[in-house]
């Protein structure tokens, strides 16, 4: 009877999944590799100029293009 105790908090305890000393860096490397990407792709949509996530009016160029379209129309 006691054995069989044993084996139930032996089992009890297993609910962990063992991993391999050696899968220790590439965890590192991919936790790096993520970061990075993270980082300068914020980095990227935050201060580009040219890269455009909402409205602004000073970098716009619609309203030129469609003045000059009407002056076009109106020459015609």
């Amino acid at each position: 009877m006691r054995s069989a105790q044993v084996l139930f908090n032996a089992a009890k305890k297993g609910g962990k999944i063992p991993v391999p000393i050696e899968m220790y860096p590439l965890f590192a490397a991919v936790g790096v590799a993520m970061a990075s990407g993270c980082f300068f792709t914020y980095r990227h949509f935050a201060y580009d100029k040219e890269l455009r996530l909402w409205k602004n009016a000073d970098l716009s160029t619609l309203d030129k293009v469609l003045n000059d379209a009407t002056a076009a129309e109106k020459k015609d």
